[in-house]
């Protein structure tokens, strides 16, 4: 295997970043099989991302931060179109399909991935709440107000924030912990 950056336990290969022509494309993996997927396109030498959040959920009667794919059933790779023998990934232990527009990979915008990366914190988990500011839609995600959407308002201090959500009484403020907040 060569060696080459690693991005949550992706490799990138040298050659493949050094590349203006290698660009990033969604792989639709077998459900519940990303890690197994990934596994085997890097032993391939394809270099893949799989990008994660934290959400909360109830286990056992308390609420626990799980691990979780920010796009379940899909990874992304890095495919210089003129090079890689792209065809094979079909092919993959876990993989389904690779995305393609007509008879070609659908190639993802300039920037998206990038900026995924940009956005994961020391861990690996992509974290979007660091550019909510109040007025921004939001959903919370896990314990009683689970997939409720509302507007942020403001924050009560660096854990937790006021939001305005729409209940069948009425509009109501709420204090929840920022990181139960996504970008809705």
């Amino acid at each position: 295997m060569q060696a080459g950056l690693i991005i949550d336990n992706a490799v990138i290969n040298n050659t493949a970043a050094a590349s203006g022509s290698a660009d990033w494309f969604a792989v639709q993996v077998q459900p519940r099989r990303e890690k197994l997927a990934c596994l085997h396109l890097e032993r391939q030498g394809f270099a893949w991302f799989s990008p994660s959040l934290k959400r909360m959920k109830a286990r056992a009667g308390r609420t626990v931060a799980v691990r979780e794919a920010l796009f379940p059933g899909y990874v992304f790779v890095r495919l210089d179109m003129a090079r890689d023998r792209w065809r094979s990934i079909n092919g993959t232990i876990g993989v389904s399909r690779l995305v393609m527009f007509g008879d070609m990979p659908a190639r993802l915008p300039d920037g998206f991935i990038d900026g995924l990366i940009a956005r994961q914190d020391e861990d690996g988990v992509v974290a979007f709440d660091s550019a909510m500011k109040p007025g921004d839609q939001v959903r919370i995600v896990g314990g009683a107000l689970d997939d409720v959407t509302g507007a942020l308002l403001t924050g009560d201090g660096p854990a937790r924030v006021m939001v305005l959500i729409d209940l069948l009484s009425g509009p109501r403020r709420v204090s929840v912990p920022r990181e139960r907040l996504i970008a809705a």
